[in-house]
């Protein structure tokens, strides 16, 4: 067998890396104000993205001025208040779990001259399926409650309350199994999929009956502050309610099954109102 061998004349390429798609973000400020001042005994801000908790660098009582100093850029902060009287009140990142990524890729069609990402309307149909696939849910928990959901078409955000309210194995007392999560979704084929592996933890407490009751935590998207990657965001100004919305979380004193309207957000029309069953599942 003849082996023939030709000679093939290489000249040096240089590998050379594309620049970065964007700027290091830079990081920024969360300022703002909370009244009435009287009512605060704690704020702090907590990142959903890294569970990171931060505290203020200032805190007025008298005006209820605040500000959190150096987070880091493009990223959103919700902003957490301790009341007198041990209530919480927290804000609420209803954004995607990829956003930044989201960004970034916007930003990257823009520079290649590509068409952006295609846009879609979100429904009532929409908000329809999406509490129907928790209604039908079957797993350890058997009471959920949708508080918020935010779909801007092609995607959807999820805040719903989970517990376990039957007996379980290795329950001491009457305990219960309480969580606060968000879930991810989205729209592909015709239809709506949860979004495995990304679900964030808001809240997981195993503990007794009395002690849950005793709870009251709600969650106001006004609370959120979203530092761009210039470092800089809006001012967040709340006034905490006299009574607080028991649609928006959990308030101490009530039933663990709770007949309430879940908030939609980007809807292209509300044509009706919304309910959702929250019985146990049998």
């Amino acid at each position: 067998m003849t082996i023939w061998l030709i000679g093939v004349s290489v000249s040096a390429v240089k590998i050379r890396e594309d620049p970065p798609v964007a700027s290091r973000p830079a990081s920024g400020d969360v300022t703002g104000r909370i009244t009435p001042s009287a009512k605060v005994a704690e704020i702090y801000a907590v990142s959903r993205a890294t569970s990171k908790r931060y505290k203020p660098s200032r805190f007025d009582k008298k005006s209820g001025k605040f500000r959190f100093k150096n987070l880091p850029g493009d990223a959103t902060y919700d902003v957490g208040i301790i009341t007198a009287d041990g209530r919480r009140i927290e804000g609420i990142d209803l954004s995607r779990h990829e956003a930044r990524m989201l960004r970034l890729a916007a930003i990257r069609r823009k520079q290649l001259k590509l068409p952006a990402e295609r846009k879609r309307k979100f429904t009532n149909e929409d908000a329809d399926a999406l509490l129907k696939y928790v209604k039908d849910l079957k797993d350890f928990c058997d009471v959920r409650r949708v508080l918020y959901i935010k779909g801007d078409g092609l995607r959807a955000t999820m805040l719903v309350e989970v517990m376990r309210v039957k007996p379980f194995h290795a329950q001491r007392g009457d305990e219960v199994v309480w969580r606060m999560e968000l879930w991810y979704f989205r729209y592909r084929y015709g239809g709506w999929e949860r979004l495995g592996n990304v679900e964030r933890v808001l809240q997981r407490r195993r503990i007794q009956a009395a002690e849950w009751k005793a709870i009251t935590l709600v969650y106001y998207p006004g609370l959120s502050a979203y530092v761009d990657e210039k470092g800089k965001s809006r001012p967040v100004k709340f006034a905490i309610p006299e009574r607080l919305d028991g649609t928006r979380g959990r308030l101490a004193g009530t039933n663990p099954v709770q007949e309430t309207k879940p908030v939609i957000i980007g809807l292209t029309a509300i044509t009706r109102p919304m309910t959702q069953p929250t019985q146990p599942a049998k």
